[in-house]
């Protein structure tokens, strides 16, 4: 488990660089943009290659799909019946839409499902979460970031997101044999995606701005860590497929905190960078214990 580790000590780096002031304020946008330019692309170059999905693992793939869209039924009238700022409501969609699937959630598969399922963690990351942020989860930042719904934005934005840019050429290319020192490179650079995301996030984290958003954060981290699970076992469950190990995995994936790469886009967007860093900071290790809580429920079936 020396992926929670990292994850908890990079986010402690950040906090105290900023307590330190070793960094100058602006450092969240320039880690935010080694992040969404460098990071989420090489780590995107790295999964896709050599990737051989088994045809009943694609309903797992889509449930960051329909966690994002569920999102969008049940909080944007909250956040409207809340008299919420727009950029609230988009930080709260983005960073309670979608799941940790990656840097948490695969060492919690392996923690509980066991190794063998690594390899369908990694499906749903890609093709679920990962394709669904660079697309869907890209339009709600621009529409919450500027206020309109302007098409021709929104499909400018995504066609130059260097992250759908990079699935894109991951699938062109993965038939082609890579070089050990191009592997090699994708993963060296794909590994400073947690560190840094967490780095930048702990920095943007102030619990002295807290007060004005105990609301926020229990609607963000309730409907993250207990609705969007729940919603995805109630689907399984309706569908007779709750015992399917398959299934298992992909309601343990949606059972993890928010993903950094939607905190990260919520923050380069100013979607209420305070609100973001702190349902980061408090859902990271409380999803320790609810996704433990979760895989308990999800045993029984």
């Amino acid at each position: 488990m020396h992926q929670i580790a990292l994850i908890v000590v990079c986010l402690v780096i950040g906090i105290l660089l900023r307590w330190l002031g070793q960094l100058p304020d602006s450092s969240t946008k320039v880690l935010s943009g080694w992040v969404i330019n460098v990071a989420l692309p090489a780590a995107a170059l790295r999964s896709v290659h050599d990737l051989d999905p088994v045809g009943n693992w694609w309903l797992a793939a889509a449930t960051p799909w329909i966690g994002a869209l569920l999102t969008l039924l049940l909080l944007v009238p909250l956040c409207l019946a809340m008299g919420w700022t727009r950029q609230r409501t988009g930080a709260l969609m983005l960073v309670g839409g979608w799941s940790n699937t990656s840097f948490v959630g695969l060492p919690m598969i392996a923690a509980f499902a066991g190794s063998q399922w690594v390899g369908l963690g990694i499906v749903i990351d890609l093709f679920g979460s990962y394709l669904a942020l660079s697309t869907l989860g890209l339009a709600v930042a621009a529409v919450a970031s500027s206020g309109r719904l302007d098409w021709r934005v929104v499909a400018r934005r995504v066609v130059t997101f260097p992250p759908f840019l990079a699935i894109l050429l991951a699938f062109a290319t993965d038939h082609l044999a890579r070089p050990d020192w191009l592997e090699q490179l994708f993963d060296e650079l794909s590994g400073t995606l947690t560190p840094i995301a967490l780095a930048a996030v702990g920095f943007a984290l102030r619990f002295d701005r807290i007060a004005g958003r105990i609301t926020a954060l229990g609607v963000g981290l309730g409907y993250r860590l207990f609705l969007a699970p729940l919603g995805i076992l109630a689907m399984y469950v309706a569908l007779g497929q709750a015992g399917d190990p398959v299934a298992k995995v992909a309601m343990l994936e949606m059972a993890m905190p928010p993903m950094l790469g939607a905190s990260i886009i919520a923050m380069d967007h100013d979607l209420e960078p305070d609100l973001v860093a702190l349902l980061i900071g408090i859902g990271v290790p409380l999803s320790l214990l609810t996704a433990w809580g979760w895989w308990s429920i999800i045993a029984i079936f």
